[in-house]
Formats: C-alpha cells, structure tokens, sequence
C-alpha cells in the first residue's frame, strides 16, 4: 500500500508540472488590429526608422 502512495505522489506531482509548464509556455495571441494599425502608422510616419528591420 505504502508503494501506492507513492506512485500516485509522484503522478500528481509530474502532472501538476505538466501543467503548469503548458501554461506558462502558452504562444501570446496575435496582435490587436488596434495595435497593429498603430505599428503600421509609426513606421509610415518615419518614427521607426533607425530600427534595423524598418530601413531600406
């Protein structure tokens, strides 16, 4: 019996682990079009420009 608690000790632990890292590494959602469109607006009016990925 004793062995029993513990692999369902050490199932839960992995578990809660599992999820918690799944969690915690979720991929952010896409950008707002709000925020987008204010992006876009930035790098049309120049104010982006000393970025390397806005120059031509």
């Amino acid at each position: 019996m004793f062995w029993v608690w513990i692999g369902i000790t050490v199932l839960a632990i992995v578990g809660l682990s599992v999820f918690a890292g799944k969690a915690l590494s979720k991929p952010k959602g896409p950008i707002s079009r709000e925020r987008q469109s204010q992006i876009t607006a930035l790098k049309a009016s120049g104010a982006l420009g000393h970025r390397k990925s806005n120059r031509n």
